[in-house]
């Protein structure tokens, strides 16, 4: 049977290798990202290796739009099997709560919080409905803990993240629908690359493994956790981060 993923900051980072590994394990993928090209260059990447893939260009933070973005994916495709929220931004990095603009702390709370929270709410009752599903948010170790970059706003849309993960597993776990976080620390993406520069590797001798994590391992967490392999685990926020929190 054919499966359908939809992840949304899927052109970039985390999400652009769970859409190689997906694409990989024989999955349909729809890349949902506000950059149109970028999601078109993935898809045409992922076509040349065979993969059924879809970009729809898209602000996950608009209400309206991503209604209409859903409404035209469940018109045009399978159902959904899973949803992988990958978007999220840092915001104001090493900035003071006293000196946080506030509408960066909106925008954060917007990309972080209520986009994935809006996905969810487009794919769930089609799932609950099918009696199957899984949803993976990407939260971080600042759902955890708080954030030696990122401050109080990066800290707290990740810490609703994970509890609007765990108060949604318990909802929808009776109709078989699986929904958990992963908690990544520091990884090779572009958001850390920005933040850190060069800087970013020095930072590997804070980890028990003694090294950055690559973004393609976050990705083959996220896989199992989306996979039947991960059939009774339900409203977990698993670290991967290299021991940092053991």
């Amino acid at each position: 049977m054919n499966k359908l993923v939809v992840i949304t900051g899927g052109n970039s980072g985390i999400g652009e290798a769970c859409a190689w590994r997906f694409a990989r394990e024989g999955y349909e993928v729809i890349i949902c990202s506000r950059r149109e090209a970028k999601n078109q260059e993935l898809c045409e990447s992922l076509h040349a290796m065979g993969a059924r893939a879809h970009g729809y260009a898209v602000d996950m933070r608009d209400s309206v739009a991503l209604s209409a973005v859903f409404q035209e994916i469940k018109a045009n495709h399978p159902p959904v099997d899973c949803l992988i929220n990958s978007m999220g931004i840092e915001g104001s990095s090493f900035t003071l709560t006293e000196d946080y603009a506030d509408d960066i702390f909106d925008d954060v709370m917007a990309t972080n919080v209520k986009a994935p929270w809006l996905c969810m709410k487009a794919v769930l009752p089609r799932m609950r409905e099918l009696g199957r599903g899984s949803i993976v948010n990407v939260a971080s170790l600042a759902g955890l803990r708080a954030s030696v970059t990122g401050g109080t706003a990066y800290t707290a849309s990740k810490h609703a993240l994970v509890g609007m993960t765990r108060a949604a597993a318990r909802e929808y776990a009776p109709f078989g629908v699986r929904i958990n976080a992963v908690c990544p620390g520091f990884v090779k993406t572009p958001m850390l690359e920005d933040i850190f520069g060069q800087e970013l590797e020095q930072a590997a001798s804070t980890y028990p493994l003694n090294r950055i994590c690559e973004k393609e391992e976050v990705a083959n967490t996220i896989y199992w956790l989306a996979s039947d392999e991960a059939s009774y685990v339900t409203g977990i926020a698993m670290p991967v981060d290299g021991g940092l929190v053991a």
